[in-house]
């Protein structure tokens, strides 16, 4: 039996609990993958950190507000950290990595904020760091990143890393609706957040394509190194119909690639050609496109975010800690001038007729 602790039940946390109790059978596979005898080694949720009670619940037993408790107890290996936002999601992080507990996490904002710290922590006291979820939701992302691509030198990553946005926009092209009108839908829907401002500034983009460069690159980036963010907030409804006609649609593309031995990283609106691959993503789907110089393309599409979809992430991350061990690797920083300023970008661009300008995605 491996234990664990959920550090927040809210519709991630629940969702891990969801995915555990409905894949027993494939998990107790994973787990138990190279053995001679099939044992019933499962995981074992033992504990919940939530401020709320949760007494209709089948787990409600096992809820606590104490997360001292969680920490001193020896026979829980793995932590799980969905609460969302900076605090205390670091300070809890490091105190379980320094618990010697691995650490499993859908927090994009504190990888993108203290990755680096919560990685050297975790290499210190032998034990693991992972975020698979953190960057593309149910996408399977970062593994791929860090293991299928040995034989290539990775010149490209461009992905689509925000179903809000990308809702809004499929709306805007495919039902002529402005902004507003579909954003109201998004929300209806609860595709967008009571706030949604840092998904239509392009921020939640910016922190995920700076994780996933970081992975593809060795170093660490931080999101707010990154020149040119730009969301969704000035795109115009009409902007389509002068896009259309030049057989083009716009997405909201998060990008970091490498030019010569530097990397351009961005946030914008783009360009993109009817027919490719990226520009037939709508809805609330994302995807990631990797180049690879051997490869060549490789995309990588599915539902980024949602209850079910992150926490099959989440879970994953945690079998694959207590079936292969620690997996944490630390990362260089940048060497000053290795981020191209965005006068070195060499984006073309285009000019609409009411002077809306997007750069093109090629």
């Amino acid at each position: 039996m491996f234990n664990i602790a959920i550090l927040g039940f809210g519709v991630v946390g629940n969702g891990v609990y969801e995915v555990i109790k409905e894949n027993r059978i494939s998990i107790l596979t994973a787990l138990n993958c190279g053995s001679d005898t099939v044992t019933d080694e499962n995981i074992n949720i033992k504990y919940i950190l939530d401020k709320r009670e949760f007494n209709d619940h089948p787990l409600g037993d096992r809820v606590t507000q104490d997360f001292n408790k969680i920490i001193s107890d020896n026979s829980v290996s793995v932590i799980v950290e969905t609460l969302g936002g900076v605090s205390p999601a670091f300070e809890f992080s490091k105190a379980a990595l320094e618990a010697k507990k691995s650490v499993v996490t859908s927090n994009k904002e504190v990888v993108d904020k203290y990755g680096d710290i919560l990685i050297e922590t975790a290499v210190k006291n032998g034990v693991s760091y992972l975020f698979e979820a953190s960057a593309g939701g149910g996408i399977p992302i970062i593994k791929p990143l860090q293991t299928c691509f040995y034989s290539n030198s990775i010149q490209k990553i461009s992905g689509i890393l925000n179903g809000t946005t990308n809702f809004i926009l499929s709306k805007m092209g495919e039902d002529k609706m402005s902004l507003e009108n579909a954003l109201d839908i998004a929300r209806e829907n609860g595709y967008a957040e009571a706030d949604p401002a840092e998904d239509l500034a392009g921020l939640d983009s910016a922190r995920k394509i700076s994780i996933l460069a970081g992975i593809a690159f060795d170093k660490y980036f931080s999101f707010d190194k990154i020149e040119v963010i730009e969301g969704i907030t000035n795109v115009k409804q009409e902007d389509f119909e002068y896009a259309n006609r030049l057989g083009y649609t716009i997405k909201l593309l998060a990008v970091a690639e490498l030019i010569d031995d530097r990397v351009k990283l961005l946030v914008a609106p783009h360009l993109i050609k009817k027919g490719s691959l990226l520009a037939a993503v709508n809805d609330v789907y994302n995807a990631v496109s990797i180049t690879g110089s051997a490869v060549g393309e490789v995309v990588f599409y599915g539902q980024g975010a949602g209850s079910m979809p992150t926490a099959s992430a989440v879970v994953t991350d945690v079998v694959e800690i207590l079936k292969s061990g620690p997996k944490a690797v630390c990362r260089q920083m940048p060497e000053k001038d290795f981020l191209l300023p965005e006068s070195e970008f060499g984006t073309e661009k285009m000019t609409f007729p009411n002077g809306s300008v997007y750069r093109l995605y090629k």
